[in-house]
């Protein structure tokens, strides 16, 4: 592969092999292929909004991936493969099985806002217990660019991405990592997988990745899973896929289609694991739409956790809306909600998902037709009633929503903007002095004041600690 990567029919090829995996996004994709080809973000246009601005625990989850059936799967599509240690043109070198299983920790049920408890501080192991494997840091690859994005901690978190090779040209799988809340980054082990760019995406093709400790993280796509307990120096491959996947709480939740099953028309199973754990367990839930299902998005907060199925709303049908399904018990038992957003005199969809850290969750709802702008709508009690926003966002894409209360809300279209009154009013970030991610592609929080986003077609990622007041970039080159 030439090192002058056509950046606009990669991301073209890599959007297409994911469209049917996702809510309908065709002008998303058109909107950010502009903006990787012009070096700026194409404006989706928000209808003037209104000014109004007013005035402890981590939750030690991964970033809620933000509408994964629309959102998040556009953004993982903005990237190629496989970096360190191998490259384009070859398999990838780490064997996807090394012998037995090692072994997974036993790790005791904590707070919602408490990861397991290690065996010691990073770099300082507990008295008696073996030393925790320390990383092998390389570079991070010229060009990277981000796929997924993962936090177990207000400073330790990941993304899978692509990149140059670091032993010739192409592109090669590339994992990062912070110990510094974003303002470093160095490359560490990828899973031995592909991802769309490289290769076709052959299996094993990988989305996403998610780091419940600094050692226990996952990889994961529709058709192939990777677990590693070790921090990455070894990733161990285990049966099936994923669509979604979360951590909290001592478990993990796996969200995945049914026998195999390729969207649109897709039913979802969910099995939960103990965190680390390569043994899980089928829960009773065969979750999809009435209609044509789509995509899944999965948020979790403390106890409760919330998985929507997107329907297909391109064709009008009334039978093809989203819906809604919750638990409050860690994935073990779930509720079906229907479609979350209120219907206003002509049919309106949820089209992306955001939980926060005090309990809540937000909807992005959008009405059919494209004639109404679309507003956002909070639930704080488990999501058996929601409390709409204004009608005050445009009638164009949104591509990102990201919440850091039930009060403080953003939303990603030509530029971020930002509500302090739960979807009342919204006020434009770019207007600050250009403290802003701009036409974010994606938004998350992992604590009320701490929260990411992802920008610049998938090459910056910003940092947020006033709960999106303010924002730093760190930009990929």
């Amino acid at each position: 592969m030439s090192d002058n990567i056509d950046v606009e029919t990669a991301l073209r090829a890599s959007l297409a092999a994911r469209a049917r995996h996702t809510p309908a996004a065709d002008l998303l994709a058109e909107r950010i292929i502009a903006g990787a080809s012009a070096g700026i973000g194409a404006g989706v246009g928000l209808v003037p909004l209104r000014e109004r601005p007013r005035a402890r625990q981590w939750r030690t989850w991964t970033l809620p991936l933000v509408a994964a059936g629309a959102v998040a799967a556009v953004a993982a599509a903005l990237v190629g493969i496989n970096q360190f240690g191998h490259t384009a043109g070859h398999k990838p070198a780490v064997p996807l099985s090394a012998g037995p299983a090692t072994p997974t920790p036993t790790l005791r049920p904590t707070s919602a806002a408490t990861s397991p408890s290690p065996p010691g501080p990073s770099g300082s192991p507990a008295a008696g217990s073996p030393t925790r494997p320390v990383p092998e840091l390389g570079p991070v690859p010229v060009n990277f660019t981000v796929f997924d994005l993962t936090f177990a901690s207000a400073d330790e978190g990941w993304s899978l991405g692509s990149g140059r090779c670091l032993s010739g040209s192409g592109l090669c799988t590339s994992l990062i990592r912070t110990t510094d809340g974003g303002q470093t980054w160095h490359g560490v082990r990828p899973p031995p997988a592909n991802v769309t760019g490289v290769h076709g995406c052959a299996d094993p093709c990988v989305w996403h990745v998610r780091f419940a400790t600094d050692q226990i993280g996952y990889a994961f796509g529709p058709a192939a899973f990777f677990l590693t307990t070790d921090g990455g120096r070894n990733w161990r491959r285990g049966p099936g896929g994923a669509d979604a996947l979360e951590t909290l709480d001592g478990n993990a939740i796996r969200v995945a289609a049914r026998n195999g099953c390729s969207p649109p028309g897709c039913v979802y199973g969910v099995q939960t694991a103990q965190i680390g754990s390569g043994t899980w367990h089928d829960v009773g839930l065969s979750a999809a739409t009435s209609g044509t299902s789509v995509g899944v998005a999965l948020a979790r907060t403390g106890r409760r956790a919330f998985l929507e199925v997107f329907g297909h709303t391109a064709g009008g049908g009334p039978d093809a809306r989203s819906a809604l399904y919750t638990s409050g018990d860690d994935g073990a038992n779930w509720t079906s909600r229907g479609e979350p957003c209120p219907q206003r005199g002509v049919e309106t969809d949820s089209t992306a998902i955001a939980a926060a850290n005090d309990g809540s969750v937000t909807v992005l709802c959008r009405p059919r037709g494209g004639q109404r702008p679309q507003f956002t709508s909070t639930s704080t009690d488990g999501a058996r009633s929601f409390r709409p926003g204004n009608p005050t966002l445009g009638v164009g894409t949104v591509a990102a929503l990201g919440a850091a209360s039930s009060t403080v809300l953003l939303v990603a279209s030509d530029d971020t903007y930002r509500s302090a009154d739960g979807g009342v009013t919204f006020r434009r970030l770019g207007a600050n002095g250009g403290s802003s991610p701009g036409p974010a592609n994606w938004i998350g929080f992992e604590s009320p004041t701490v929260g990411r986003a992802v920008s610049d077609a998938g090459q910056a990622i910003w940092t947020t600690r006033d709960a999106g007041l303010t924002w730093t970039p760190h930009a990929f080159r």
